[in-house]
C-alpha cells in the first residue's frame, strides 16, 4: 500500500509539472486551459483518495505495534451506491459503526457469510484496522458519527458450498480464480491504454502547436507503461486456474511448505512443498507465485486443499474452500 501511494504522489508531481511546462511553453491558451482543467480535476480526486488512504496507513503503523486484536462480529450494510458501512460488536457488547475503505467484493462475501472479524482501534482520529479470519490483508474503516441510516444489510450472494461440492461451484474461490486468470490481460490492457493516452496527447498537442509538450507526454506514458507490461507477464501462470478448479471436489492432503519461501511486498513468491498423495507417496510440488495466505494455512494445518485428486506430472488448483484463496500447484 505504501509503495502504491508513493507511485501516486509521483504521478501527481509529473502531471503538475507537465501542466506547468505547458503554461510556460509557446502553446495556445486553449491547450493550456484544457491541460490545467484536466489536471485540476484529476488532482482534486486523487488527493482526496490519497489523503484518506494515507491517513489509514499511518494509523495502521501506529495501531498494530501497540494494539491487541479483539474478536468481534460485523454486520455489513449498503448505505449508498458506493458506500459500505459496518457495525462492529465486540465480545463485551461495545458497538461502533465504520465507513469501510475499498472492500473487495469477495471479502465482502466472506464477511456476509461469517460475520467474524478481529479489530484494532479506533484511534483518536477514528481509524480502525480489521482482518477477517483466514486472510492476511487488513481492512480499513473510519468511525462514523451521527445518526444511523436505515439498515440495508448485505447478504451472501451465493449458497455456501462445502468441501464435498465441486471446487468450481465454490462462489468465492471460483471468483478469485477468474480475477487471477485475467490479471495479465488487465495489466497489459492498462499499459496499452496508457500508451494510447500518450498518443492522443501528442496528436492534440501537435494540432494546437505544441509538439514538444505532446512528445514529452507520450514519452512519459511509454516509460510508465513498459514496467506495467513486463510486470504482468509472470502473472500468466494463473491463467489456467478456472479450468483446473473443474477437476472435481476438494481433496485435503498432508503437506509441508519448504522453509526457504520468502514473500514479496504483495505477499507472493515462488515456493515449493512436499505433499503426500492418497496412496501415501510423497511428491515434491512447485508453487509458482503462491500467496502467503495459502502458505500460512498449510503451515498452520499441515494440509493443503486440491481441486480434484492430484496426479504426478500434472497441474492442480489449490486453495481454501469458502475463501478467496486459490493458487497453482505443479506436481
Amino acid at each position: 500500500m505504501k509503495r502504491q501511494l508513493t507511485h501516486w504522489w509521483l504521478l501527481l508531481a509529473v502531471l503538475v509539472g507537465g501542466a506547468t511546462a505547458a503554461s510556460v511553453a509557446d502553446v495556445s491558451g486553449y491547450v493550456q486551459a484544457v491541460v490545467w482543467v484536466s489536471v485540476s480535476v484529476f488532482v482534486a480526486m486523487a488527493i482526496d483518495l490519497l489523503l484518506m488512504l494515507d491517513g489509514w496507513t499511518r494509523a495502521t503503523d501506529r495501531l498494530l505495534p501497540e494494539g491487541t486484536w479483539r474478536p468481534a462480529t460485523a454486520e455489513l450494510e449498503q448505505a449508498g451506491r458506493n458506500t459500505l458501512m459496518m457495525t462492529v460488536t465486540e465480545k463485551d457488547g461495545d458497538t461502533f459503526r465504520l465507513r469501510t475503505l475499498g472492500m473487495p467484493a469477495l471479502i465482502r462475501e466472506v464477511l456476509a457469510r461469517t460475520r467474524n472479524v478481529w479489530v484494532v482501534g479506533p484511534d483518536e482520529n477514528g481509524w480502525t484496522v480489521l482482518v477477517t479470519p483466514g486472510l492476511h490483508a487488513p481492512l480499513g474503516g473510519k468511525l462514523e458519527k451521527g445518526k444511523a441510516r436505515p439498515a440495508n444489510p448485505v447478504l451472501p450472494e451465493a449458497p455456501i458450498t462445502g468441501p464435498d461440492a465441486p471446487a468450481a461451484d465454490d462462489f468465492v474461490v471460483a471468483g478469485q480464480a477468474k480475477i487471477k486468470a485475467g490479471a495479465t490481460a488487465r495489466a497489459q490492457a492498462t499499459a496499452g491504454a496508457v500508451v494510447v493516452l500518450g498518443v492522443i496527447a501528442l496528436a492534440v498537442a501537435w494540432l494546437f502547436g505544441g509538439p514538444l509538450i505532446g512528445a514529452a507526454l507520450l514519452a512519459l506514458c511509454v516509460v510508465g507503461a513498459v514496467p506495467m507490461f513486463l510486470g504482468a507477464r509472470p502473472l500468466a501462470v494463473w491463467k489456467p486456474l478456472p479450468e483446473l478448479l473443474a477437476a472435481g471436489t476438494w481433496t485435503r492432503l498432508p503437506a509441508a511448505i519448504d522453509e526457504n519461501w520468502r514473500p514479496n511486498a504483495r505477499g507472493y513468491a515462488d515456493g515449493s512443498a512436499t505433499v503426500r498423495l492418497p496412496s501415501g507417496q510423497p511428491v515434491a510440488v512447485k508453487l509458482p507465485l503462491v500467496s502467503c495466505d495459502v502458505v500460512e494455512y498449510t503451515r498452520a494445518t499441515g494440509t493443503m486443499w486440491f481441486a480434484g485428486v492430484p496426479k504426478p506430472g500434472s497441474a492442480s488448483a489449490i486453495g481454501v474452500p469458502g475463501y478467496p484463496l486459490v493458487d497453482l500447484a505443479l506436481l
